[in-house]
């Protein structure tokens, strides 16, 4: 079974490589309806690389700006009444 590392980020633990194992699918195309073969780690795929290609890897969005804080208001008694 062939295998690949993987670059993982930090989000909850320490970030680190992870060796995942791929396998290679030999299917019919769901769209074009040819005779195709596909390597993934996930699921048997239902369409070849032509129909639907692989996503591009997300880009990470930078953080949005922190709001400024609003002046505080003070109300007077009178203003409550």
């Amino acid at each position: 079974m062939p295998s690949k590392l993987i670059n993982v980020r930090e989000y909850t633990v320490r970030a680190h490589q992870r060796e995942i194992h791929t396998r290679v699918f030999h299917f019919i195309c769901k769209e074009c309806n040819e005779s195709t073969q596909r390597e993934t780690y996930g699921p048997r795929p239902l369409y070849c690389e032509r129909c639907r290609p692989p996503q591009a890897p997300k880009k990470p969005q930078k953080p949005a700006a922190k709001a400024k804080p609003r002046p505080m208001t003070y109300k007077s008694k009178s203003d409550l009444d």
